[in-house]
């Protein structure tokens, strides 16, 4: 760990996981615990209980768990050491750094970074500013073209839409008026230098869009073009092209297109507001985004004119996005990028549905235009899982009536099922198949599998297939005895009830240390709760279940540690004094043991055929 343990239970301790809970989800008291939807998982009827006392949270429903760093890890897609410092700003707590250097660093870093939020959001204000001042001449044309595009002021403001000057350093001079200084202009990407040395504007005569963060900070702009003009001179224009329609801005330390997309803060809000988990329409266009906003979808994010990214989909699941619906333009641009989306959206976990607009419309922003709110409703109920999507896109390439064109359907179409990890969704799609084409259930299969082979082989080089099938045979033998421990009810058992009763009574620790080594317990995290155990025991500690998850760095390895000790106050009042517990203890140590003892024997017997072995292990004899 970075921070000293102290540190991580300081913060963790000063965070009340019911005033953090609250501000994600609607919690009623009943019993002394709290209970409400779980922000995990869809569901009608409350399954998610949070309690004061142990400070945890339990989803009784998808089983999620934890402490209260654990809780903003899952609910804010954060790492361990984000998640602590988002509760430690919560609280004002300063969290102290390595050494000198790594603090004037750190210093440097959260300077920097909040001073170009601060100039962004100057510019985001003086950009507004001219686009609502009825005296600038220069903005009328921008009014007009938004007003014929149809969106209301109402939506303006919600958006922040604004207007840059054409002038060459407006807003450069702007900055300068509010005393930020030129170094941190130009990393901020919104001013440049020419190669005579002068100062300039990125966006010139454009349409602004602020691109905001999904905590609501100006990180960059997308600009478009209202009229490009060829008035200013040779002494001052820069190199690069200015007539692009659209341009955003550069990258920086704030801002980075394959991390943001437009409209996440908004699509935040309204799931929040809303208690309704709705699937997330992705788009391309700044214009879609905010068509689909006003006609009252504001579900929809857009991309930033680049691919969609495995940062985007980490993005998505911290709006507690677990599904979507792809709504690309209806061009060849379009449909490429959003073939390209759909393995990198699958990887990260999220469910894919798309959806093309009619052939009528190029586009979401026109189709809206066209057919309305309610024409979009019934659109959206057409969106097609993303494998019969592709299937369907296929057959259009292909003349099912010729024999050669139907095979070759066929055997792309098992490539796209051959992506399926699902044996359900596979069986459903493979019969649409067989019906589409006339070939039989069976033989598309077959197809699928061969695929799936194929992808294998390819996957990897020669040399690294040998060795990872070699390397499954090893891992297989020598994992033998933890894969029957885990799965031997009374193994598991006995180790839960063990951890439980340490934790509630770690001066226990020292009556099982000398015949119960670490490694008896077979899995990494219940290792590590009985190495704190023993460590308790000898400092005379006694530790709570929210303070040991916090040893833990990863969100899986939290929530297995809350799993295991999710249930202590049923172990504290069946063993309310310590003299009870120690008789059980040694109880489920013997147990442990002789699991250990069984597997052992097995496993010998496995490897060398020797049934004697077998018997000389079971009664205590080598």
């Amino acid at each position: 760990m970075i921070y000293p343990q102290e540190v991580i239970e300081e913060v963790r301790a000063s965070n009340d996981i019911i005033e953090v809970v609250s501000r994600y989800v609607a919690l009623t008291n009943r019993g002394g615990n709290h209970f409400g939807l779980c922000p995990f998982h869809n569901e009608k009827t409350p399954s998610f209980s949070v309690n004061a006392t142990k400070q945890m949270y339990h989803c009784f429903g998808c089983g999620a768990g934890g402490n209260v760093i654990s809780f903003v890890m899952q609910i804010e897609n954060y790492n361990f050491l984000d998640a602590l410092k988002f509760l430690a700003d919560r609280i004002n707590y300063t969290l102290p750094v390595a050494n000198a250097s790594d603090n004037a660093k750190s210093k440097e870093n959260l300077r920097l970074r909040k001073v170009l939020q601060e100039i962004h959001v100057a510019a985001a204000r003086f950009y507004h500013a001219n686009l609502q001042n009825a005296d600038l001449a220069e903005s009328a044309a921008v009014r007009q073209y938004l007003a014929e595009r149809g969106i209301s002021a109402k939506i303006v403001k919600k958006f922040g839409l604004g207007f840059s000057l054409e002038d060459w350093d407006k807003l450069y001079k702007h900055l300068q008026e509010q005393k930020f200084n030129v170094e941190d202009m130009l990393k901020s990407g919104l001013v440049a230098v020419n190669k005579n040395g002068g100062y300039y504007d990125r966006f010139r005569n454009r349409l602004m869009f602020p691109i905001i963060d999904v905590d609501n900070n100006v990180l960059g702009f997308g600009g478009r073009i209202i009229e490009p003009k060829e008035s200013q001179t040779e002494q001052i224009k820069p190199t690069e092209t200015h007539t692009a329609k659209y341009i955003n801005s550069s990258e920086s330390p704030i801002f980075s297109k394959g991390r943001l997309l437009y409209g996440i803060n908004a699509a935040r809000k309204a799931q929040l507001q809303n208690g309704v988990q709705k699937d997330i329409i992705i788009v391309e266009g700044y214009m879609d985004v905010i068509a689909l906003h006003q006609a009252g979808f504001p579900q929809t994010v857009g991309v930033l004119g680049t691919a969609l990214t495995s940062q985007h989909c980490r993005l998505l699941k911290r709006i507690n996005c677990n599904a979507v619906i792809l709504l690309f333009d209806r061009d060849t641009a379009g449909l490429k990028a959003m073939y390209k989306a759909i393995p990198i959206l699958l990887n990260e976990g999220i469910k894919v549905r798309c959806l093309q607009v009619t052939e009528d419309v190029k586009d979401p922003d026109e189709y809206i235009k066209k057919y309305g709110a309610s024409g979009f409703v019934r659109l959206l109920q057409q969106a097609k899982n993303h494998a019969s999507f592709r299937i369907d896109l296929l057959a259009k390439s292909f003349d099912i009536n010729d024999s050669e064109q139907r095979v070759t359907f066929t055997q792309q179409a098992a490539r796209v099922l051959a992506d399926i990890n699902s044996p359900i969704e596979t069986n459903v799609y493979v019969q649409e198949t067989a019906e589409f084409t006339g070939l039989s259930e069976n033989a598309i299969l077959t197809e699928v599998v061969s695929q799936r082979k194929q992808n294998f082989s390819t996957d990897k080089p020669p040399k690294e297939r040998q060795n990872m099938r070699q390397n499954s045979r090893n891992s297989a033998v020598n994992n033998a005895a933890n894969n029957s421990k885990k799965n031997n009810a009374a193994f598991i058992k006995a180790r839960k009830g063990l951890l439980n009763l340490l934790v509630l009574y770690p001066q226990l620790a020292a009556k099982i240390k000398e015949t119960l080594p670490l490694e008896d317990l077979g899995d990494i995290v219940a290792i590590k709760i009985l190495q704190l155990t023993y460590q308790n025991s000898e400092q005379n500690i006694t530790a709570a279940p929210a303070s040991i998850i916090s040893q833990f760095e990863t969100l899986e390895e939290q929530q297995q540690a809350a799993d295991l000790l999710k249930n202590i106050n049923d172990f504290e009042s069946l063993y309310p004094q310590p003299q009870i517990a120690e008789k059980a203890l040694h109880h489920m140590s013997g147990t442990i043991k002789k699991v250990i003892t069984q597997t052992q024997a097995f496993a010998m017997q496995e490897d060398s055929g020797d049934f004697s072995a077998l018997g000389r292990i079971l009664v205590g004899r080598s």
